[in-house]
């Protein structure tokens, strides 16, 4: 299954595909967005899926962790979020390690993986990461309507 979709995800250029049984889970979408929009609508979506997700800082591995992911591959994945998936005996791979994820401006730590650095507990991560997202559009919209 994971060769699939690694195929799956190389020909069309997702960030990150879920695979349970026959559901199939995609995304464009870069960051934490796409896995925190089904984890509102259910937080044990990816129960039990294969996930293959382009980068996975430990925000990412913490709300897979949540809902219960079978197995998470990363192409690039953070000494966090390593860290952390071993600490709870979570089956993960990934390509290429780095010492954290960087933000999009390049000039520091991704937010999301600032925001859960000094916690263990991936429902209290859930819940500091849905705030920082609101800051963080909230923010974006300020600034549109400037």
């Amino acid at each position: 299954m994971l060769s699939q979709l690694k195929v799956i995800q190389n020909n069309a250029g997702y960030t990150l595909c879920a695979q349970k049984a026959q559901r199939l889970f995609v995304s464009h979408e870069r960051g934490i967005a796409p896995i925190m929009r089904q984890l509102a609508r259910d937080p044990l979506y990816f129960q039990d899926c294969v996930i293959i997700d382009r980068v996975i800082g430990k925000a990412a591995a913490m709300l897979y962790h949540r809902s219960q992911a079978a197995y998470i591959h990363a192409c690039l994945m953070s000494e966090g979020a390593e860290a952390y998936l071993r600490c709870h005996h979570i089956a993960f791979s990934y390509d290429e390690l780095c010492p954290y994820i960087i933000n999009r401006t390049h000039d520091g730590m991704c937010p999301m993986e600032a925001c859960v650095q000094e916690t263990e507990d991936a429902e209290a991560a859930y819940h500091a990461l849905k705030k920082k997202l609101a800051s963080l559009q909230s923010q974006i919209n300020q600034s549109e309507r400037m």
